[in-house]
């Protein structure tokens, strides 16, 4: 997977402020960090607390993973509060810019914004892409040796708006725009058959479509969760009548689950399982469901982006989360997941294939819970790698 914005997902219906200032006196963060190194402290002089926002978070740093080589990313995090006199859920945009060793531009912008009393909410997901990599064929059974070079750029427009209608349930409707343009096939340009042209090939593709959605939330921080359960449902049809290059409909299910335990060292569980899956018709080979694909592209730690696709996905991920210092500075993960890619034309799964490792967590906002995160995957038939999110994987 590439340097990713963040996993802040849809934010739920029921308060999940910020930790409170009470308990933020024995924490600590980068912020306190560098006050510590670049500034003396004066007696008695207490720290100045934002209780309002907005919450800032931006700190440039090299990143590295298994599909963009190193790259530079410049990450951009603001969270606030549209109704200071109500406080109940936050608002805010993560960005990301990033330049890579493999000459690969990518500008990304995730937003939930909440209005009219917190009762409603529109999601943003803003990308462009141009972006040389690989893909490796269809289906669970491919190999490295499969590796297929391929260049496009991308556009990327998604809105959803939802409107909370019970304690911690939303319903929405959505517009989705993917554009790719300038497509090549380095491997069918040296003559040799693959899948992306068996599929169909064409040099660009339009996916436009609109979504009915699903959402029970009730996990106390969407940054950084340790309770509740995240259960989210998008079906979203792509008709030729909405200017697409053709026309399919599609189903995708996320469900998430955090069980911590009752200790002085935070420590826990979390769960997820994505589920997706092409009712009918035949998407574009690049909006196929694939590792690392998903929204915030988090699937599949252990192997590149890219490195599985199909047509229909079933995905599980579970991670042992813990403190490694009781201020929260510093935390760490152990993770294992599965993820099972159709065959084609078939359609049917056939094979499981396993992804395991370990992760370092870096406080960086102990106000908004914000976690900067650095991942070791192994995957099978070698695949292995670093990847690196502004937040908590899911």
């Amino acid at each position: 997977m590439f340097v990713q914005i963040a996993s802040a997902q849809t934010a739920s219906t029921s308060s999940p402020s910020p930790t409170d200032s009470a308990s933020l006196s024995n924490q600590m963060d980068v912020i306190d960090v560098f006050k510590m190194i670049f500034k003396r402290k004066h007696p008695g002089k207490k720290r100045k607390e934002n209780i309002n926002g907005p919450f800032i978070t931006t700190i440039p740093y090299p990143g590295y993973s298994i599909a963009t080589g190193v790259a530079a990313v410049v990450p951009f995090n603001i969270s606030f509060y549209t109704n200071l006199k109500e406080k109940r859920n936050l608002s805010f945009f993560n960005t990301n810019f990033q330049y890579t060793q493999y000459k690969q531009a990518l500008a990304l912008s995730l937003s939930n914004l909440y209005f009219g009393h917190d009762k409603w909410m529109l999601i943003g997901d803003w990308r462009y892409y141009n972006f040389p990599t690989f893909t490796f064929g269809l289906g669970s059974e491919t190999t490295l040796r499969d590796a297929d070079r391929i260049i496009y750029s991308q556009l990327r427009v998604h809105e959803l708006v939802m409107r909370a209608v019970a304690k911690n349930i939303q319903v929405g409707v959505g517009y989705h725009f993917d554009y790719h343009w300038d497509i090549r096939d380095k491997n069918a340009e040296s003559g040799i058959n693959t899948d992306f042209q068996q599929y169909g090939f064409n040099r660009k593709s339009t996916s436009s479509s609109l979504s009915l959605n699903f959402v029970y939330d009730s996990r106390n921080n969407p940054n950084n969760p340790d309770s509740g359960t995240y259960f989210n449902v998008q079906f979203r049809t792509t008709q030729k009548v909405f200017a697409s290059s053709s026309s399919w409909n599609s189903l995708s299910i996320d469900i998430r689950k955090y069980v911590f335990l009752q200790t002085k060292w935070r420590m826990g569980f979390a769960f997820w399982g994505y589920a997706w899956f092409t009712l009918t018709g035949k998407p574009p080979y690049l909006d196929l469901p694939g590792t690392g694909w998903d929204t915030y592209n988090n699937t599949g730690r252990g192997y590149a982006m890219g490195r599985f696709r199909g047509k229909n996905m079933l995905y599980f991920e579970t991670e042992f989360r813990f403190n490694i210092l009781r201020s929260g500075l510093l935390g760490g993960v152990a993770f294992f997941n599965l993820q099972t890619l159709s065959e084609y034309p078939e359609n049917n799964f056939a094979y499981v294939q396993p992804g395991i490792g370990l992760g370092l967590r870096i406080k960086m906002n102990k106000r908004t819970n914000t976690n900067s995160a650095v991942d070791y995957g192994f995957g099978t038939g070698g695949s292995h790698g670093l990847a690196f999110n502004f937040n908590e994987v899911f």
